[in-house]
C-alpha cells in the first residue's frame, strides 16, 4: 500500500506542511479496478477530502497501462507518433496523453533542480524555426542553452508569418489566414521577453560575478534586453555583457553560438516533429511543445554529454552544467511512476504555457478537454 506523501487538496494545510509525529489521514476503504487491481482510499483529517493511491501515481485516470519508459525512449530517438502507437498497440491519442504526462514530469524536474541552482557558465540563445499543421503556420522556438554544457535551461514559442518564395495563390491564402485567425499572435519580442527573464534571474544570482549572453544580431534581442532595468544596471557595473555574433559564421565548434546550433541539430535529428521535408510534422502546437519538453528531459538528464569520449560519456549535460549527480538521482526516482504536482513546483511562465496548453494553432481550436486534476 502506498503511503500518501501529502493531502492532494491544494487548499488544505496538509498539502504543503504535514503535522510532525501525527497521523494526518485514515484509510477510508478500498475498491477494485480492472487496470490497477485493489486501490486504497484515504481521508484527510484536516479538510475531510478523500483521495486514493492513484491520485499520486503517474497512471491516474488511465484505462490501460503502458510503459512510459518505452514511449520515452522511442519518441526521443526520432520515433513518430503513429509508429509508436502501432508498436504499443494503441491509438495515437493514448500516446499523446502519455507524452503530456511525461512532459509534466520533465518540467517539474527541471524546475525543482534549477530552483536552488546558479549556472556558472555563459549562456547562448537563438531561435529554432519549424512549423505546425502546415507551411502557413511557421513558428520560432527560442532556446536558452549553457555555452559549455549545452544544457537547455528554457525555451519559448512564437508565431511567424510565412516567408520565402510563394505563388500568387499561396500569397492570397496566407493573407486570408492572417485575417481569419482567432488567436493572438505571439511575436519574436514577446517570446524573447520570457528568455530575458530567465537570463535576468541567473545574472542576479551570480552576486558580483560577470555573466554573458551570446546571440545573433537580431534587433529584437537587443531591444528586449535594453528594457530590462536589472540587466542594464548590471551592464553599467560591468557584470553583464550581451555579445552578438553573425549568423553567417560557419556552425563549427569554434563558433560562440555552437551550443545552441548543436541543440538545433539534435532537435532536427531526434525529434520527428522537426525533421525537415517529411510527413512527420506536428498537427498541434501544444503537442509539439510538450514533445520538446520530453526531449529536454532526455537531453539534459539522460543523454551522455559526449557519446564517443571515454570519459565524458559518463556525464550528462546536467552534470556538466554543475548540477550535482546526487540531486539529479534523487529527483529522477519515481519519474515514470509517481506523479509530480503542479502546486508543488515553481514553473517559469514559458513552462506554465506548455503545462496548461495555453498556445494554440492559429486557424482552429484545439478541442482539448482540461480536467481539473491538470492544475493540482
Amino acid at each position: 500500500m502506498l503511503t500518501p506523501p501529502f493531502c492532494p487538496n491544494a487548499d488544505c494545510r496538509n498539502h504543503t506542511s504535514l503535522p510532525f509525529g501525527k497521523r494526518w489521514y485514515h484509510i477510508a476503504g478500498r475498491y477494485e479496478t480492472k487496470v490497477s487491481g485493489t486501490v486504497v482510499r484515504f481521508k484527510c483529517l484536516a479538510c475531510g477530502k478523500t483521495f486514493s493511491e492513484q491520485t499520486f501515481r503517474l497512471d491516474y485516470y488511465v484505462k490501460k497501462k503502458l510503459s512510459y519508459q518505452r514511449i520515452f525512449e522511442h519518441i526521443t530517438n526520432c520515433g513518430g507518433l503513429r509508429a509508436t502507437a502501432r508498436i504499443m498497440g494503441v491509438n495515437t491519442q493514448s500516446i499523446t496523453n502519455r507524452l503530456g504526462r511525461i512532459a509534466h514530469q520533465g518540467m517539474a524536474l527541471q524546475a525543482e533542480l534549477l530552483s536552488g541552482f546558479t549556472p556558472s557558465e555563459d549562456l547562448v540563445t537563438d531561435g529554432f524555426e519549424s512549423f505546425v499543421s502546415d507551411q502557413y503556420q511557421p513558428n520560432n522556438i527560442h532556446l536558452l542553452v549553457g555555452k559549455s554544457s549545452q544544457f537547455l535551461f528554457t525555451y519559448d514559442f512564437s508565431h511567424l508569418k510565412r516567408k520565402g518564395r510563394m505563388t500568387d495563390y499561396q500569397k492570397a491564402e496566407r493573407e486570408r489566414r492572417e485575417n481569419a485567425y482567432i488567436r493572438e499572435r505571439r511575436s519574436i519580442s514577446h517570446s524573447f521577453e520570457e528568455i530575458a527573464d530567465v537570463v535576468e534571474e541567473f545574472a542576479q544570482r551570480r552576486e558580483g560575478e560577470e555573466s554573458c549572453l551570446y546571440s545573433d544580431k537580431r534587433n529584437e534581442y537587443a531591444q528586449v534586453l535594453a528594457k530590462s532595468q536589472v540587466l542594464q544596471a548590471l551592464s553599467e557595473r560591468g557584470l553583464f555583457h550581451h555579445l552578438t555574433i553573425s549568423s553567417e559564421l560557419k556552425r563549427t565548434i569554434h563558433n560562440p553560438l555552437f551550443a545552441v546550433n548543436y541543440y538545433d541539430r539534435e532537435l532536427r535529428k531526434d525529434n520527428a516533429d522537426h525533421v525537415r521535408e517529411t510527413v512527420r510534422f506536428s498537427r498541434n502546437v501544444n503537442n509539439a511543445l510538450e514533445r520538446i519538453a520530453v526531449y529536454q528531459l532526455y537531453h539534459n538528464f539522460f543523454k551522455p554529454f559526449r557519446v564517443a569520449d571515454k570519459e565524458l560519456k559518463h556525464f550528462t549535460h546536467a552534470e556538466m552544467a554543475g548540477i550535482p549527480r546526487e540531486w539529479m538521482q534523487q529527483s529522477l526516482e519515481g519519474l515514470f511512476t509517481m506523479r509530480k504536482f503542479f502546486s508543488h513546483v515553481k514553473l517559469n511562465w514559458s513552462q506554465m504555457r506548455v503545462w496548461s496548453r495555453l498556445t494554440g494553432n492559429l486557424d482552429r481550436f484545439d478541442g482539448v478537454y482540461f480536467p481539473e486534476y491538470v492544475w493540482m
